[in-house]
């Protein structure tokens, strides 16, 4: 096992935590500016008036596609370092075209980085994820 890899899962793990403490703070300070704009009289507005909504916004969707999908990347080249069957890592896979566009590429760009052979292709990835 790639001791690199142990520790980016572990700060992917993190990072989305914090992202998701500032996502908290972003949203209580865009309630805050809507209900000041509503105490001014301010009539049909829109959440994209207010920077903390659109700071919430962009956290959250690092969070939710960025860092999520980088931790499963990480977690799948682990698993693929470690000789471990693609079927007891993942038993169920619902978006499989997210996993063959995105996926499957960061997986094996880690294995050729952190693994011992850099021969590794897109094709092995596949092959072990019985494709």
């Amino acid at each position: 096992m790639s001791t690199e890899l142990k520790i980016k899962s572990k700060h992917l793990g993190a990072e989305a935590s914090i992202i998701r403490t500032e996502e908290k703070k972003a949203l209580k300070q865009f309630r805050h500016e809507l209900r000041d704009a509503r105490e001014t009289g301010m009539n049909d507005i829109r959440p994209s008036q207010f920077k903390a909504y659109i700071t919430y916004e962009r956290l959250h969707n690092h969070r939710k596609w960025d860092v999520r999908n980088e931790n499963r990347a990480t977690f799948l080249a682990r698993a693929y370092l470690d000789n471990r069957p693609y079927k007891t890592v993942e038993p169920s896979c619902n978006d499989i075209n997210k996993r063959n566009v995105y996926i499957v590429r960061r997986v094996v760009a880690m294995v050729v980085k952190y693994g011992d052979n850099k021969n590794i292709t897109r094709e092995d990835i596949l092959e072990w994820m019985n494709i």
